[in-house]
């Protein structure tokens, strides 16, 4: 029998040579076999050094983003001041700060591999811009029912607001949904204009989500550039914010009162489907300082030229105009 080197050729007795070298001095990086793949960790890095602008006065919270290493990871100020007011708690900066200007700090990682890196950080806390409440309008054309965002920025301790929206011709809005448990909100039509009054239990935050406004359009449309007012109001009453809309008058809440904050039944001028009876004119009704069953609250004041129940009483006061109360977003009752 002819041994079996005699058969093969001598380059390919070279090839199984040098693989046989390799496997036996081992190879660093990444290498795949089939599916499956093995590579070295990356080492401990921040992806970024940016932090989000903080606004003076304003509930603020930020995430310092750690990656690379063996997780779990762990982040501690190791040089510089935070800004007044806030403080690092594991890899969350959070708090309220109180004085404006740029902060710089420098903040440290480790890994569960005690590896550690350190990172320079700048933080600008700014003088909070005024309020602003949007609509977050879709970039393409609508055909159908779509929701509308309303959110507001820089609330400024707003407790409640008026606002009044300019639809275009043969757009019609069909709900309106508070999107927490917080507030309560009436709405109606008139000749082509939505008025939304809405009231919060308690403050909102800066970025906050307040509703959801549903739209119906006749025929396919582009919204855009939204004509809209509106007037929000502190829990004492006082004006937080103004804009008029474009060749009328603001969007008014009577003034000289605290703001309403607490939800009432629909009045009981509406029809058994919850809609308006009629389209009188009249301004939307104020929000009670009572809610069903229960005496007048304490430290609950209302809206000028509203009468308020007995205490005790069950019924809120008459409405001068039938209004629709927008459900909130789970479709429970407020």
């Amino acid at each position: 029998m002819f041994p079996v080197r005699s058969l093969l050729p001598a380059s390919l007795l070279s090839a199984f040579a040098c693989a046989a070298l390799l496997t036996a001095c081992g190879t660093s990086g990444t290498t795949t076999s089939g599916t499956s793949s093995t590579s070295i960790k990356d080492a401990l890095y921040f992806p970024s050094s940016n932090i989000p602008v903080a606004y003076l006065g304003e509930i603020y919270t930020a995430s310092i983003q750690v990656a690379g290493g063996i997780g779990p990871y762990s982040v501690r100020l190791a040089s510089g001041k935070l800004p007044d007011g806030l403080t690092l708690n594991g890899s969350t900066l959070s708090g309220k700060p109180s004085k404006a200007g740029l902060y710089t700090f420098t903040v440290e990682a480790s890994d569960a591999s005690l590896s550690t890196k350190a990172q320079s950080m700048s933080l600008t806390v700014a003088d909070l811009p005024p309020l602003s409440l949007a609509l977050s309008l879709p970039a393409s054309e609508i055909r159908g029912e779509t929701r509308i965002p309303l959110t507001v920025t820089a609330p400024r301790g707003m407790r409640a607001f008026r606002l009044q929206w300019a639809l275009p011709a043969g757009v019609t809005v069909t709900r309106i949904a508070p999107t927490d448990t917080r507030a309560v909100a009436y709405w109606k039509m008139t000749g082509g204009t939505l008025t939304l009054d809405m009231g919060f239990r308690t403050g909102v935050a800066s970025g906050d989500r307040l509703a959801l406004v549903t739209v119906k359009p006749s025929k396919p449309v582009t919204l855009q550039n939204p004509v809209m007012g509106y007037n929000a109001l502190a829990a004492d009453g006082t004006v937080v914010q103004t804009l008029a809309m474009p060749g009328a008058a603001p969007a008014t809440l009577p003034s000289g009162s605290s703001a309403p904050t607490v939800p009432v039944q629909p009045s009981s001028d509406q029809s058994d489907s919850g809609q308006p009876s009629s389209d009188q004119p009249g301004v939307l009704p104020a929000l009670p300082s009572t809610l069903p069953g229960q005496s007048t609250l304490p430290g609950q004041p209302v809206l000028p030229g509203q009468t308020l129940p007995p205490s005790g009483s069950q019924t809120p006061p008459a409405s001068p105009l039938p209004i629709v109360p927008a459900p909130p977003v789970n479709g429970s009752g407020t």
